[in-house]
């Protein structure tokens, strides 16, 4: 069969389907078929086929829509839409910010920051013992060294131990207490620089420490210029023997203390 039986014969068989005759057919001699020569050399074109009907409109609502300057053939080898309309909408991952721009986090500041408060509550303490703290309140008469308060339920035949006390140059106020209960057994009064030595009952007790330098009674205390510290661990007084602290601070002392929180108990 030649080539124009064949191609006579596809024609017949478009007519029977009703489908419009092949104008510009040639022949493929390496794929063997009859193909159609729309007369465009390659790379030549801009977008393939026909201009788009209604029918096609239709199917695609938003063609009508499509931005100007597109090709009418369709998506087939239209430019590539890389404007602001385009690139707005695309997703990016966020950027990890460097630590030049968004600046240093703020929890790399908490070491130094608990250092400087370990170093300014000392200061602070010593400050008041010294009496730098403003103290406007009225001053009364610091009690004579070696004058204690005692509870009233304190029984006399327990007072068989001793209490020795060293004052800085600030007032201090002494206090024993049952570490359980936390009831006040006993407060020992010195004035600055003074040494004394008292009778106090035997047992072991929390002994807390109060220092300042104007004196506004037992409710008060030393007003602003309070200081408020307990030893770390209570103490025991025996029955022969005593306990002694020494209230002049020196970098390596040998009993620690922490600093309270609260206030002192009104006597």
């Amino acid at each position: 069969m030649s080539l124009d039986d064949r191609a006579y014969m596809k024609d017949r068989y478009r007519k029977r389907r009703g489908l419009p005759p092949l104008k510009g057919t040639t022949w493929n001699n390496r794929k063997s078929r009859v193909e159609l020569d729309d007369g465009i050399p390659l790379g030549s074109a801009s977008w393939i086929g026909k201009d788009r009907g209604k029918e096609f409109e239709l199917k695609n609502p938003g063609y009508k829509d499509r931005p100007t300057g597109t090709a009418r053939g369709g998506p087939w080898f239209e430019p590539k839409n890389q404007g602001f309309d385009y690139q707005k909408n695309r997703w990016r991952p966020k950027r990890k910010h460097s630590a030049r721009r968004s600046g240093t986090p703020w929890f790399r500041y908490v070491p130094l920051g608990l250092g400087l408060l370990l170093i300014a509550i000392p200061m602070l303490r010593d400050a008041k013992r010294q009496g730098w703290v403003p103290d406007i309140e009225q001053e009364t008469p610091f009690p004579g060294s070696g004058s204690v308060t005692v509870a009233r339920s304190l029984d006399m035949d327990r007072v068989t131990s001793w209490l020795e006390v060293q004052a800085n140059s600030a007032n201090a106020v002494v206090q024993l207490f049952e570490p359980d209960t936390k009831k006040h057994v006993i407060s020992v009064y010195v004035r600055g620089d003074d040494h004394v030595r008292v009778r106090v009952p035997r047992g072991l007790y929390e002994v807390r420490l109060i220092e300042g330098r104007k004196w506004h009674g037992t409710v008060r205390f030393f007003g602003s210029s309070t200081t408020y510290e307990t030893v770390a661990a209570p103490q025991r007084f025996p029955h022969q023997g005593g306990f002694g602290i020494d209230l002049r601070r020196r970098p390596h002392g040998g009993l620690p203390t922490r600093l309270m929180m609260n206030d002192p108990d009104k006597l």
